[in-house]
């Protein structure tokens, strides 16, 4: 499809996006966790973009972090010592985990970016969490009025809901289609289609997203059938590993990660004050591994197995990611117990090692397969 490789262009030229969108006089504003506020960055004119981490060594980080740390904050952070994202205006960290809270040191102290701002995310989405997380809210939204002199209005909040709403439903439709047997789009196109949302203007990304929809019927070369799959785990920012999977027999159906079904599964309701709605939204979305109510994520990958009929899942934990590690046995058992088939995979954020994970990924859809 056309539209696919547009995706695909815009991941592989996302520093390039952000440039031209900054040569317009427009701030550029990295994050990490998708527990940031996306609609107050992109309500001041600013263009929020995911920091990824990209698969290589992290030798400038590793002078900074523990090796013990996680891969994926070192690997950020090992970028943006590099020099690939010199021209974020600024940087947005939060303590969704405890990697990621002091990797806001290493950022505030060693990177060149100018304007480096903390949210403390609650654990939890009770009401005393919920008022709690307003206010941090009102706070970050005064930052960035004062630091990019931009007032920043309730109907600009407003439009900016609207924008990713409907990137929200878009999403949301098109990753139905992996339903269907065959599904109609393999799970690393779906991945492309969702990352490449983090990192360009969302106008654009909607545009691209209808269009999408509109060609995706009428599609010659539909995936492959193999062994139907949920991958679950740490954040997913590339697609090696889905591709991977892809490569030996399975189609990737249904996942659980930051940056698939639980960045897009939950709307904003704009009833009433805007930023209100915005600050309980981020609580209530699906919880990432972080927050104290597990249960609901569970009840968001069962009903997703069932939904997508699912043969087995994977579940990859990022070594050193404490609370994917911790949640594992749990979610593993609730699996087990509906009689699904499971392969726990430790990884390290770096191409090393995926023979082995190759190896494994093989014999495990092989298992799969043969019991259908």
């Amino acid at each position: 499809m056309e539209v696919e490789q547009k995706f695909q262009h815009a991941l592989l030229t996302r520093h390039e996006i952000a440039r031209q969108w900054k040569s317009r006089n427009q701030p550029v504003v990295g994050w990490t966790c998708t527990y940031t506020p996306e609609e107050v960055i992109y309500a001041a004119g600013a263009l929020p973009v995911m920091v990824f981490a990209g698969i290589g060594d992290t030798r400038l980080a590793d002078a900074y972090m523990p090796l013990n740390s996680c891969s994926f904050t070192r690997a950020c952070f090992n970028a943006v010592l590099k020099g690939d994202y010199y021209y974020l205006d600024g940087f947005v960290e939060s303590n969704s985990c405890d990697n990621r809270g002091k990797t806001y040191d290493m950022w505030l102290n060693y990177s060149k970016v100018p304007n480096i701002y903390f949210i403390n995310t609650p654990h939890s989405n009770t009401e005393k969490a919920h008022q709690f997380f307003y206010q941090e809210t009102v706070k970050f939204k005064e930052w960035l009025e004062n630091t990019f002199n931009k007032g920043i209005s309730d109907d600009s909040l407003k439009d900016s809901v609207r924008v990713y709403n409907e990137s929200r439903s878009f999403l949301k439709e098109i990753y139905d289609l992996k339903m269907r047997k065959p599904p109609l789009i393999s799970g690393v196109e779906f991945l492309e289609v969702a990352l490449s949302g983090l990192v360009m203007p969302k106008e654009e990304y909607n545009r691209l997203l209808s269009q999408f929809m509109d060609e995706v019927d009428h599609r010659s070369d539909v995936p492959r059938e193999g062994v139907r799959l949920l991958v679950t785990g740490s954040v997913m920012d590339n697609t090696e590993l889905v591709r991977l999977i892809e490569s030996v027999g399975g189609n990737v159906v249904a996942d659980d990660w930051c940056t698939g079904s639980r960045y897009f599964w939950n709307q904003i309701d704009l009833n009433g004050d805007p930023l209100k709605a915005i600050a309980r939204r981020y609580l209530d979305k699906v919880p990432s591994s972080f927050m104290y109510q597990h249960e609901q994520r569970f009840r968001h990958v069962a009903e997703l197995a069932e939904r997508f009929e699912v043969e087995g899942v994977i579940m990859f934990v990022m070594k050193y990611c404490d609370t994917h590690m911790f949640d594992a046995p749990f979610l593993r058992d609730e699996l087990k117990a509906m009689g699904l088939p499971v392969l726990y995979l430790e990884w390290e954020h770096s191409m090393s090692g995926f023979a082995g994970l190759k190896t494994r990924i093989e014999a495990f859809i092989e298992m799969v397969g043969g019991v259908k």
